[in-house]
């Protein structure tokens, strides 16, 4: 694009003082290219993102995002490499928000560039999220500097495109270095054919972190015949391991719709064992594997581990509660648990064990000073139709609280 010449001699008054010694005039003169045709621009606003300051190099980057990637990027990407991680770091998160359109240029870069600039095009090709990426970082898997290799990897998995399964698998089986990211790429892409791989290789490796990495894909990926390989090898792993593969097989449980607790080879104490390192998604899962079709020692195995549950699986297992299923004690002792759902749920349940039984709990619980407990201790009095706790509930007739006043009042009939 041609240039008048009042045009060009107002750039040529701008770029002496790029080189100003004021940052603050750095920076304006980088904002004050932006009224110039890129292709004029370009070279000063990438020499800009490497200036000492960082006010001039987020200026400059700035008004790069409105280039064309195709101008900017020849000479962006070898800025990856670029000795100051503060320019490095600026330039990585510029060309990730070209996405697709840094696809190829960044490919060229895993051939071409430094170290450096190798192994951050593969983590950025692997945030693009683009398949034209992945033969460039199959290739890339074989780098002669393991850190690229093992960038290629991960940014593989982040793809998550089966046209990688060859090349991982492949990685695994040859790059030792590899094992665990190539494991943990497999199960992110999610075919169930690989998670089988991965479990007939489960025991040829004694390294704790790439089994892990290894059950974790096979429980990301597997369905039901890498369950029942999990299942097969369960006493054979060590406690760790035995509770990564709990979680694994609750996920494929979860997917394939079937019940974990139905498969007795694998015991409940090592499924509520997994609770302590497996977190809140874990505890997810047993939640929706929780149903009326446990057993009464199966139920007593959780029960007997309360504190290490969470709210949700307390109100699960709360409600699963039983006249028949020895929960009655559990289920009475969450009565006065901290937690008002909890709490709540517990009450709501009491009507099941009988009126002899809950009435002295429930009128203690009317007595106390909990709003929400005792909303639930009236609905179950009602349900129970216990008269002698109507005296206990005719103080609410003059609460603050709207829902406490006018459930004493429909239990009163008033």
């Amino acid at each position: 694009m041609t240039m008048t010449d009042q045009e060009q001699q107002e750039l040529d008054g701008i770029i002496p003082r790029l080189s100003a010694e004021d940052s603050d005039a750095r920076r304006w003169a980088v904002y004050d290219l932006e009224k110039f045709p890129a292709e004029v621009t370009v070279d000063y606003l990438v020499l800009a993102t490497q200036d000492e300051h960082r006010a001039v190099r987020e200026a400059a980057s700035e008004l790069l995002e409105a280039v064309p990637p195709e101008q900017s990027l020849p000479q962006l990407t070898p800025l990856l490499g670029h000795e100051k991680i503060e320019v490095r770091n600026l330039v990585a998160v510029l060309i990730a928000k070209f996405g697709g359109e840094a696809v190829d240029a960044l490919v060229v870069a895993l051939e071409e560039g430094s170290e450096d600039v190798r192994k951050f095009s593969a983590d950025i090709l692997g945030l693009a999220g683009s398949e034209r990426a992945v033969e460039g970082l199959s290739k890339a898997m074989g780098d002669e500097v393991a850190n690229v290799g093992v960038s290629a990897a991960e940014a593989l998995g982040k793809i998550k495109s089966p046209q990688a399964l060859p090349a991982l698998k492949h990685a695994f089986e040859t790059k030792e270095y590899l094992k665990r990211e190539a494991a943990e790429a497999i199960g992110l892409i999610g075919d169930a054919g690989s998670a089988n791989f991965l479990a007939g290789k489960l025991f040829e490796t004694s390294d704790l972190l790439i089994q892990y990495a290894m059950i974790d894909a096979m429980g990301n990926a597997g369905d039901r015949v890498v369950l029942e390989q999990l299942e097969a090898s369960f006493s054979r792993l060590t406690a760790p391991l035995q509770g990564a593969a709990i979680f694994g097989m609750l996920k494929i449980a979860k997917r394939i719709d079937i019940s974990l607790f139905s498969r007795r080879s694998i015991p409940v104490d090592a499924i509520v064992a997994g609770m302590d390192a497996g977190g809140e998604d874990y505890q997810q899962l047993l939640i929706e594997q929780l149903d009326e079709s446990l057993d009464s020692e199966q139920l007593s195995k959780f029960v007997a581990s309360v504190d290490r549950h969470n709210a949700k699986l307390l109100v699960a297992l709360i409600k699963l509660s039983t006249a028949e299923n020895g929960l009655h004690t559990f289920c009475v002792g969450m009565v006065d648990h901290e937690n008002d759902w909890v709490a709540y749920t517990a009450i709501e349940q009491l009507p099941v064990f009988g009126a002899e039984s809950v009435t002295p709990i429930i009128m203690k619980i009317l007595a106390g000073e909990r709003n929400l407990p005792q909303l639930a201790a009236m609905r179950a009095m009602q349900e129970l139709d216990i008269p002698q706790a109507r005296d206990f509930v005719r103080p609410f007739l003059d609460s603050d609280d709207d829902d406490l006043r006018s459930m004493a009042e429909q239990v009163l009939g008033i």
